[in-house]
């Protein structure tokens, strides 16, 4: 379907306020109308499904993360032993984004443990199939459900004021490590790339998450469907994560106006193989407002 085409298609369904002028030129619908299953292109990606699984692929899919060899890391595996319990339906009850937080707070090792271990780390080992005689491997499971267990999202985060140094790390899901990409206080960087102020007292937050997508992953499997599956995704990690945060009493607030190409250069990732789709300020709640 191309552009034309999707045009005349709005014309006959438009009937109201929100119909073909809202979305005429848009990409977004573009990319929805071509991705939708028929029966043809549902029995053809089934195909392509059943040809990815052989050994050789299964083998190369089994590590779904990236590393950073040779750079420093923080251990956060010793946590694994303390307990976490907490009440569900209280968390989703309580949950509001949180626009203003104590800037003498520091964010500890055992909170960027579990919001992150428990919202993207490897919590289960499962012995893989279909694999060269002779040969083993275990597929790593998280918390979320992922297409195909490929799961393409990167875990970055910046610390503003912690119990480790200001910088940027990035969270290694297979070891519950974090890697330390570069130390610094980069608030006010972030300050010209996330338009947050005046709404979201940015600078204020011990800390920002940043979820990437990593969209070949998922793409060498299901094709144009393969970033619908990424958004669903990004957007169940990031409300695991908000629930995670709320249950040690620290406050979220989900950020959506940031300049994408600048993000992903502070990152130092591509922008096009891997690009940002989360990004969320996090502390303790100074004042909570519910949107």
């Amino acid at each position: 379907m191309n552009i034309s085409t999707l045009k005349t298609q709005f014309s006959e369904k438009d009937g109201s306020m929100y119909g073909r002028k809202n979305v005429e030129e848009s990409t977004a619908m573009l990319y929805h109308e071509n991705s939708k299953f028929n029966s043809y292109s549902i029995r053809s990606q089934g195909e392509k499904i059943a040809a990815f699984n052989n050994p050789y692929v299964n083998e190369r899919s089994s590590q779904p993360f990236k590393c950073y060899p040779g750079y420093p890391t923080i251990d956060l595996s010793a946590y694994k032993d303390i307990e976490f319990e907490s009440n569900f339906q209280s968390l989703i009850t309580n949950r509001r984004s949180v626009r203003d937080f104590k800037t003498s707070y520091k964010v500890s090792l055992y909170e960027l443990f579990v919001s992150l271990y428990h919202s993207y780390g490897v919590t289960k080992w499962a012995k893989m199939q279909g694999l060269e005689e002779g040969k083993e491997g275990h597929l790593g499971l998280r918390n979320v459900p992922s297409g195909g267990g490929l799961y393409p999202i990167e875990m970055y985060v910046v610390i503003f004021n912690g119990h480790i140094p200001a910088g940027l790390y990035h969270f290694r899901p297979d070891t519950a490590s974090l890697e330390v990409l570069k130390e610094g206080g980069f608030a006010e960087d972030l300050l010209k790339i996330v338009q947050a102020e005046p709404y979201v007292n940015m600078k204020s937050a011990s800390g920002i998450l940043i979820t990437t997508g990593v969209i070949e992953r998922l793409m060498i499997k299901y094709g144009e469907r393969s970033y619908r599956f990424l958004m669903q995704e990004a957007g169940y990690v990031g409300f695991l994560y908000n629930l995670l945060c709320e249950s040690l009493g620290l406050g979220c607030c989900w950020l959506g106006g940031y300049h994408d190409d600048n993000l992903n250069e502070f990152l130092g990732i591509d922008g096009v193989f891997e690009t940002v789709n989360n990004v969320i300020a996090f502390g303790s709640p100074n004042e909570q407002c519910s949107i």
